[in-house]
């Protein structure tokens, strides 16, 4: 059907209908009839209506537009969409369907559930603006509480929109939320201005805010405006405003009494309500050379005064008292600090008692009153023999502390030792496992105690100095100067003060009178001394060389090497010991190489100071170890006031080059074929392994074991050829013997090739 013939239909219908509801009852529908009817056009799609929530009526949504703005209207303005869907009967989605109808023209407006038309927001503003006017300010907050509305729709679409034309007022700038009359900022400014005029002392913002009933905002905005006759210490409440009047007295007392003493006292200045003493004298008082201390601060007129003073003091070589022209407020710290600036640039030329500045040349002249008593002194001391006794025990107590080091040291170890081996041992046929008890060892503590203050007594002992001239020695030379000066106080001051320098003085001049007395003596010993360190540096330098060789040995052959090693090295080094010691003492050697009952003798004869360490080291010959020979012969070197020079790797290099090309030369003079395999294994052993061995020729036989890995098969072989034909040559019978030596000598040339083929070795 047509579209234009269907609304024909439509029409037709609907004047029958109406026609049918006004005749007569006989030609009207039925109720029912009309529900079937309307039920048909909605399946048709031909009308469409809304149902009121009792199902009883029908209308169309033009209707549903009219009958809200109709509603809106009769309450005001102002209609919430739930009490507008109860009113109309009408389900509350149909009114939120139909608002758009309504609030597509300006003038209506949906705000929280609720429809405003501008009728209802110029309500609004009109009640505001008798509000403001009644009361100088309004808030957001209050209108928020008020009108049940949202604070931005209240501010933004009523306040802001009619400011100026229906709202007679002004915004807060820093506050947008607030708004006033200018009435109100005037009679608020009056308030502020008479409550600051009326100050004559710093208050705190706080209280000021509290009496004139304003906001502590509005204030700081309005404090700016007023040109108030003071400041502000900061911008919140707990700050303090500072009238003119009372800045204006607090300078004036400051400069005056600045002007009259030249210095301020910080308790003073924080008594009138300074709380920054040093930043506020920097800014009203111009004077850069002011002084500041801990408890005030001194000025330039002061510190004049007291540079001229110290000036006349060191040129008239006398002493200034500072006290007397110092304020009497200074603490001691204080005045030190005035010194430390004062002194800055004559230090050098004073020296300070008690506050008390003395010229150096003050100083010097009681310190040369004093040199007839210490030339004195120290030529007594040492015609007494005193002076040299107490540097001989004070030599003596260093040894005692070294010794009792090693000692202790030595006595851990084998604890260690102890303790490692008895923890835990097996036991009878099934091995079982025991545990020692422990047990307190109160007398090992005792004993403890008593070597560890032995170990203070020598310390103590070893680091003690020797005092010639006492402080009462001194004090009895200056006090009559001090006294007749008035410094009576700073007697015993200076006098400790001389002392030190004076008694150095006096060591100085009792060594140069005791090295003057013992020089003509000394002078052979010290030759003596300097060679025989010489030799012993050598010899064992040359031992620890050879102790780098034998450590690449096997372990099970070392200890042969180290006993041929103690044997030769260690007693030419026991030797020399001995030899200086007999020396030192007075005691005849006749000889260069001392047999061991020589030196046995010559043990026994020395005091106990060179025997007791001396017979250590010999004792360490027979230990077959090189660390307690060395320990021993340390101990012999601080005895003799020797030292072992430091180890220099490069010159260790040189001295086993030198040695390698020593022992290639003794092989190429030499003849004897038992002695050509002897250096024909060490060169060997040298050249391969970069390091000296120093070996027997019973030992001869290992070394070349030794050297089996690193030789060549045919050198090796030829070399434990000939060791086996010496072997031969040594135990044959004499008869024999010319055969087997004309034969070793005939292959001397190989076993020296040897040496030099294995020296080309790459």
């Amino acid at each position: 059907m047509a579209p234009s013939t269907d609304w024909d239909e439509i029409k037709r219908l609907a004047a029958d209908f109406q026609k049918a509801q006004l005749s007569s009852t006989s030609q009207r529908l039925s109720e029912r009839n009309c529900i079937e009817i309307v039920t048909k056009l909605l399946e048709l799609k031909l009308i469409d209506v809304i149902f009121t929530t009792d199902g009883k009526e029908y209308l169309t949504s033009q209707q549903l537009v009219k009958e809200i703005k109709d509603e809106l209207y009769v309450r005001g303005g102002r209609v919430n969409t739930v009490e507008l869907a109860r009113e109309l009967s009408v389900d509350l989605n149909q009114i939120n369907n139909n608002l758009h109808e309504i609030i597509k023209g300006k003038d209506v407006q949906l705000i929280s559930g609720y429809l405003i038309s501008d009728e209802y927001t110029h309500k609004i503003a009109r009640e505001i603006n008798e509000k403001l006017q009644l009361q100088g300010q309004i808030s957001v907050g209050e209108l928020t509480l008020q009108y049940d509305l949202p604070a931005d729709f209240l501010l933004h679409t009523i306040l802001e929109k009619n400011l100026g034309s229906l709202i007679i007022g002004k915004q807060d700038p820093s506050e947008p939320r607030t708004f006033y009359t200018e009435e109100y900022i005037t009679r608020t400014k009056a308030k502020i201005r008479g409550a600051l005029m009326g100050l004559l002392k710093p208050t705190q913002i706080g209280i000021i805010i509290s009496h004139c009933y304003v906001a502590e905002r509005l204030f700081m905005n309005l404090f700016d405006q007023l040109n108030a006759p003071g400041v502000l210490t900061g911008r919140h409440s707990g700050a303090l405003y500072v009238p003119s009047c009372y800045t204006k007295s607090q300078n004036e007392w400051v400069m005056s009494f600045w002007k009259q003493n030249n210095y301020l006292e910080y308790d003073a200045l924080t008594r009138l309500g300074i709380s920054d003493p040093k930043s506020y004298v920097k800014k009203v008082i111009h004077d850069d050379d002011m002084i500041f201390l801990s408890t005030c601060l001194i000025g330039s007129q002061i510190k004049l005064q007291l540079e001229t003073a110290l000036e006349e003091c060191i040129a008239s070589k006398s002493y200034l008292d500072v006290i007397n022209l110092l304020p009497s407020i200074l603490s001691d710290k204080d005045i030190e600090n005035v010194l430390d600036v004062l002194l800055k640039n004559n230090a050098k030329s004073t020296t300070v008692f008690d506050n008390t500045v003395f010229s150096n040349q003050y100083i010097e002249n009681l310190r040369q009153a004093c040199m007839p008593m210490t030339n004195a002194k120290a030529e007594a001391i040492v015609k007494s023999g005193k002076y040299q006794q107490f540097y001989l025990e004070k030599q003596l107590a260093k040894t005692e502390q070294l010794q009792s080091h090693v000692d202790h040291k030595t006595e851990r170890r084998e604890e260690r030792r102890r303790k490692a081996t008895s923890g835990k041992g097996g036991g009878g046929t099934q091995g079982r496992e025991t545990k020692t008890k422990a047990v307190k060892k109160h007398a090992r503590s005792k004993q403890t105690a008593h070597d560890s203050d032995s170990e203070e007594e020598v310390t103590k002992k070893a680091q003690m100095q020797l005092e010639i001239v006492h402080v009462d020695d001194v004090e009895s030379v200056i006090k009559d100067t001090l006294d007749n000066e008035g410094l009576e106080d700073l007697v015993m001051q200076i006098a400790e003060y001389l002392q030190v320098g004076l008694n150095q003085t006096a060591l100085t001049i009792a060594k140069d009178l005791a090295e003057k007395l013992l020089q003509s003596a000394n002078q052979n010993k010290k030759q003596t001394h300097s060679s025989a360190q010489d030799r012993i540096n050598v010899l064992i330098n040359d031992m620890k060389l050879y102790e780098k060789g034998l450590k690449l040995l096997p372990a099970d052959q070392q200890a042969a090497y180290i006993k041929y090693l103690l044997k030769t090295f260690g007693a030419d080094v026991l030797s020399e010991f001995c030899k200086y010691a007999a020396n030192q003492c007075n005691i005849s050697v006749q000889v260069d190489t001392l047999s061991p009952e020589q030196r046995n003798k010559i043990l026994n004869d020395l005091p106990e100071e060179y025997m007791k360490p001396l017979r250590a080291l010999n004792a360490a010959l027979s230990e077959q170890n090189l660390d307690v020979f060395y320990q021993a012969a340390d101990v012999c070197l601080a005895e003799c006031g020797m030292i072992l020079k430091k180890v220099d790797k490069k010159k260790d290099k040189l001295i086993v080059l030198n040695h390698r090309e020593k022992l290639i030369s003794e092989l190429e003079n030499c003849d004897d074929p038992a002695l050509v395999l002897h250096l024909a294994a060490l060169a060997t052993f040298t050249i391969l392994n970069q390091n000296m061995l120093h070996a027997s020729g019973r030992q001869v036989p290992s070394i070349i074991a030794f050297l089996k890995g690193q030789l060549k098969d045919e050198d090796c072989a030829k070399l434990q050829q000939y060791q086996e034909s010496v072997t031969k040559f040594l135990i044959a019978p004499e008869e024999e013997k010319s055969s087997l030596e004309e034969k070793l000598k005939e292959e001397l040339p190989a076993i020296k090739n040897l040496v030099k083929e294995v020296k080309n070795y790459k």
